[in-house]
């Protein structure tokens, strides 16, 4: 966890060194205080002021691999609400797309990338991790991160993914990496994905 003195806070946030105290002083900026008695901010922290002085939005993200698994789309998004309001904020927008999580072309994925690099977006909320992205989340919190946004994970324990999804994943990696080698339309890459959907077909 990166600390920042009180100077180069205040410069980020465009404050007074007054205002950032007096801040602390109320419980409304969570600081460190040295052996000496100085303060120290979390950067995480400076991103978060950042976001509500300039007033982004809290905006939630929720998927799922089908359109038959609307209820665990509607659990999802139920989620991040209480967990919204459990923090008072009255209101947060949630983004939702249907799809694979290595599809980085989701629709509302991208709205959401756009938002995170325009500064429109102070803290993204997620029911777990990969209902944003397989591979890659620590990425992402650092890119986010750049931008004045950080993640927030509602239920920190692993998802239990239906093996459907799992496959369908795997499907998606060896595709992906058959057409690298071979071409989306050899011979070859049908055979070998031909193979694996064969092969993953029977493993329930």
């Amino acid at each position: 966890m990166q600390l920042l003195n009180m100077k180069k806070a205040c410069e980020r946030l465009g404050v007074h060194p007054n205002t950032l105290r007096r801040w602390i002083k109320e419980g409304k900026v969570r600081a460190v205080r040295t052996p000496k008695g100085r303060f120290r901010i979390p950067e995480d922290e400076v991103s978060r002021l950042m976001g509500e002085i300039r007033g982004a939005k809290i905006v939630g993200y929720a998927r799922v691999s089908s359109s038959s698994q609307k209820d665990d789309l509607e659990r999802q998004r139920q989620l991040i609400k209480e967990h919204a309001q459990k923090q008072g904020h009255r209101e947060v927008e949630v983004l939702s797309d249907t799809g694979s999580g290595l599809n980085e072309k989701r629709r509302s994925y991208l709205k959401l990338l756009g938002m995170v690099a325009e500064r429109k977006v102070s803290t993204i909320m997620v029911a777990y991790k990969d209902r944003l992205t397989r591979f890659g989340f620590e990425t992402l919190e650092k890119l986010f991160s750049s931008f004045g946004a950080k993640i927030e994970v509602v239920n920190q324990e692993e998802e239990k993914t239906p093996q459907e999804e799992l496959i369908q994943d795997l499907i998606t990696i060896v595709s992906h990496f058959a057409g690298r080698l071979y071409g989306m339309r050899s011979h070859k890459y049908n055979r070998v994905v031909e193979g694996v959907k064969q092969l993953v077909s029977g493993s329930g």
